[in-house]
């Protein structure tokens, strides 16, 4: 009934012949030519063929006695719950304890997106880091219940990836020989909370309707901090001067933040998930639900324009120009100049604000610099160890040093350097590992054949939102609020739990467990 209204049919007649007339276009056949020999060249190219494979390191991870013995270690609890329950199973099937503990435990996905939710909407002065490791005890609790009475459910361990090992181990060694244990100790409890957290995520989702229930529940929390953030872009927020060049940026409002305290966190958040609202639209049959999300995502994407985070623009157009070309690249030449044509509808401010981008007298900018140039001899110094997990034990260093900046550098400003100051070169390196591998292992996924469209388009969204935020990291710490970090940990729970059910079915997850 929708689609075949006067007000549809009226509304896609122009939208069909500008279609019409691009595809008729000497342009786009030349575009097409181009493509169609780019993608010959491609697809034998190095570059593919190294995507297609896994390197010798990889492929001894897999069949490694250590993968096995920390399958074994971590698995060690479950298993012995589990032959505890067969010993007294009468018992525990008289339980009402365990039988209710039992049927929450079967829901330890959705109470961990519920709780994923709950963070995107309780405001900061409300929010407790604590929170997110009582969360995580409560969902380890359930989850070892549910091992007792089903032996197929068991830690993912084959899902951890031989760099994230790497890094995870990085992460211990980093507070075990910090120069200051004390100040890193809090630190490990937050990487320790994060990774369980997504561990639990991985293994709990087992299903595609699992998985789509988790990631809707995570989107109304996504919408909603969206939604809030709009409304104070309406009502308008105070204008903190110390994120804003007054001089350069006279007239502009203040930069929403919607309950993250800072803009610039707000804006990597909405970069990280937006694009799991356009695979969510994509992948709906009927036209309600994708009307439904597709309304919810305008909010949080006015709600970024309002942010005024710069970073946080960049990282958005790298986002969508990822995920238009992971879906149809055809496309790429008029996303580009439909974007060239919404710059004049852009409010005044927002232009001017990436006017400023690459205007080296911002004061945000020159910080930033003078930040590097404070922290680089630190990094010549401990480039091999590091100093210690967490930004409070870098700091502490950092301040035997010249200090450019007015103050000692809360933070390297830059993930990367960050990562490096902490743990050291193995430490930076196995993270870009990590990272290089998710890509590439959900691209293998994406391109390949015979995968679930719904799954297809979440990896696609995956990978465009970290690339997203990994783009924004070279000018943002952007694990400096915990809560942020917590939730790119579950960003990469969501990504890892989709590209473990879509290989599933391509035949490319031959040892993922």
């Amino acid at each position: 009934m929708f689609e075949s209204s006067v007000i549809v049919q009226w509304l896609t007649k122009p939208v069909q012949y500008f279609i019409k007339l691009w595809r008729d276009s000497l342009t786009y056949r030349l575009i097409c030519c181009f493509s169609s020999w780019f993608v010959n060249v491609w697809n034998n190219s190095s570059i593919i063929g190294w995507f297609r494979k896994d390197g010798v390191l990889v492929r001894m991870w897999e069949h490694s006695a250590i993968l096995r013995f920390a399958d074994w270690l971590l698995n060690l609890i479950p298993n012995l719950l589990g032959s505890l329950y067969d010993r007294l199973k009468p018992w525990f099937q008289k339980s009402l304890i365990y039988r209710v503990l039992n049927f929450l435990a079967g829901h330890v996905a959705e109470l961990g997106a519920l709780f994923v939710l709950a963070s995107l909407i309780i405001p900061y002065s409300y929010w407790n880091n604590r929170y997110s490791t009582l969360a995580a005890v409560i969902l380890l609790g359930l989850f070892l219940i549910k091992t007792m009475g089903d032996r197929s459910v068991r830690f993912a361990v084959k899902a951890i990836d031989l760099f994230m090992f790497l890094f995870m181990l990085c992460i211990l060694l980093a507070h075990v020989f910090s120069a200051y244990p004390q100040l890193s100790l809090r630190f490990l409890v937050f990487y320790g909370t994060d990774f369980l957290i997504m561990l639990i995520l991985v293994s709990s989702i087992r299903t595609k309707e699992q998985f789509s229930t988790v990631l809707e529940i995570i989107m109304v929390g996504v919408a909603l901090a969206g939604l809030y953030g709009f409304y104070q872009g309406i009502v308008g927020v105070p204008v903190i001067q110390s994120q804003v060049d007054l001089d350069l940026n006279e007239g502009m409002p203040g930069r929403v933040f919607s309950v993250f305290g800072n803009s610039n966190i707000f804006a990597q958040i909405i970069v990280m998930f937006v694009p799991f609202f356009a695979a969510i639209i994509l992948s709906a049959r009927g036209w309600q639900k994708k009307a439904l999300f597709l309304v919810a995502a305008l909010p949080s994407l006015a709600a970024l324009l309002m942010t005024y985070s710069r970073s946080g623009y960049v990282g958005l157009a790298v986002t969508a120009l990822v995920f238009v070309f992971l879906v149809r690249r055809s496309l790429i030449p008029l996303f580009a100049v439909l974007g060239i044509l919404a710059v004049p509808f852009l409010p005044d401010t927002v232009i001017r604000r990436i006017s400023t981008i690459t205007n080296l007298e911002d004061t945000s900018i020159t910080y930033r610099f003078e930040i590097i140039e404070t922290m680089w001899p630190v990094v010549k110094d401990f480039w091999y160890t590091g100093i210690g997990l967490g930004s409070d034990a870098v700091k502490r260093v950092t301040e035997n040093y010249e200090v450019i900046t007015k103050s000692t550098p809360l933070h390297a400003h830059n993930l990367y350097i960050q990562i490096w100051l902490e743990t050291g070169i193995v430490g930076v390196l196995s993270f870009a590992g990590w990272m290089v591998r998710t890509i590439k292992k959900s691209l293998r996924v994406v391109f390949g054949r015979e995968v679930d469209p719904y799954l297809q388009n979440a990896l696609k969204a995956g990978v465009s939102g970290l690339i997203g935020l990994l783009v924004i990291a070279i000018v943002e710490y952007v694990w400096y609020y915990p809560r942020a970090m917590m939730l790119f940990w579950v960003f990469m729970g969501l990504t890892i739990s989709a590209f473990r059910l879509a290989a599933r079915t391509s035949g490319e997850e031959r040892k993922d467990g």
